[in-house]
């Protein structure tokens, strides 16, 4: 049977309808391009381009040697402390604990948190296997010789003072700031503090999964 002109126009009618809705759910559903400005203000700060770094031998916690090569196949989070800080380093993990426990699991598994420490002097492996358990977070560990946590302090824009060891209880006064490494093993970004760890739970998946 023929199709009449009311039947057509419908039909033509329907199509042009389910255009303009796909094209609306397709633009409600795609996220919106990461605003420099806005992530600013939560705290993150991504270079224009990621930077590469120096080749690095440190000794991780496992008392494993620790290269670039640990720094590929994820995201990380490099915070440089150290075990005996009083204030700025437990208050610095604990927030990043928060801000990993409140990803997806999808997220997780992309994301892997380091302490670089900078009292190579105390921080053992040792030490800071029993540091790190305490937050119960997966965090991992590096220490090493002062020469090379300089080098690669000074290439991620860290900056800290090397104690003067002989005094007793020493302090390090060092930078607050945690960096970001791609999984390519480049430097693409910090966050700087104080953290807003709603802001950070919200921006980083997008960070790690750009559409």
């Amino acid at each position: 049977m023929a199709m009449s002109g009311v039947q057509k126009t419908v039909l033509v009618t329907v199509a042009a309808i389910a255009l303009v809705l796909g094209a609306v759910v397709a633009k409600v559903n795609r996220q919106a391009p990461l605003d420099r400005e806005v992530l600013s203000n939560s705290g993150i700060f991504l270079f224009d381009s990621p930077r590469n770094l120096p080749d690095i031998e440190l000794q991780a916690a496992t008392s494993d040697l620790w290269t670039n090569q640990d720094l590929t196949g994820q995201w990380d989070l490099l915070f440089f402390g150290y075990t005996f800080c009083p204030d700025i380093c437990p208050t610095t993990m604990a927030d990043l604990r928060s801000v990993v426990e409140s990803l997806t699991p999808a997220a997780r598994e992309q994301l892997r948190v380091t302490m670089v420490s900078v009292d190579p002097e105390r921080d053992t492996p040792q030490q800071l296997t029993e540091y790190l358990a305490y937050f119960k977070a997966g965090f991992k560990g590096v220490t090493g010789e002062p020469a090379e946590l300089a080098r690669l302090a000074q290439a991620l824009s860290i900056a800290y003072i090397p104690p003067d060891t002989s005094e007793e209880n020493y302090l390090v006064d060092h930078s607050g700031q945690v960096v970001m490494i791609n999984p390519q093993g480049q430097y693409v970004g910090f966050i700087r503090p104080p953290f807003k760890i709603a802001e950070l739970s919200l921006w980083l998946p997008r960070i790690m999964n750009p559409q």
